[in-house]
């Protein structure tokens, strides 16, 4: 009799093990699903910045002379577009292209304003803007 309750106490508590599986294994796959598909804004964000960066010329230029091994790799440019002037972060090949480029006739509508102490840093292998102190 003792035998038999022990079976059924484990038949019990491995149908309720394999329903808490199932369950995680639910929650797993919702994860997925939401990491691929971003939201809406996020894909209007990113196809806007794939848009004009298509368009534009000097964007290209950036976009492709981001990387460094060191900070003495990077460089601050001005960048011209039709509407206003940018302050980004290149490597030295990316300056150098910049500087040879005329003004984009690309509008952008917005960048990030820096100040004067504004320098390039090499972080995580890409060049990027930060304050000087």
């Amino acid at each position: 009799m003792i035998l038999l309750g022990f079976g059924v106490l484990l038949h019990n508590n491995e149908k309720q093990h394999e329903a808490y599986n199932r369950q995680l294994e639910e929650k797993k796959l919702q994860q997925a699903n939401q990491k691929d598909y971003p939201s809406t804004s996020e894909i209007s964000v990113v196809e806007v910045a794939a848009d004009k960066a298509k368009k534009s010329i000097n964007l290209a230029i950036v976009a492709q002379n981001l990387t460094c091994v060191s900070n003495e790799q990077c460089r601050v440019a001005e960048v011209d577009f039709i509407d206003l002037t940018c302050k980004v972060a290149v490597n030295v090949i990316g300056a150098s292209q910049l500087k040879k480029a005329n003004r984009d006739k690309t509008a952008i509508g917005h960048c990030d304003h820096h100040n004067d102490s504004t320098k390039a840093v090499c972080v995580d292998n890409f060049c990027t803007l930060a304050t000087s102190n």
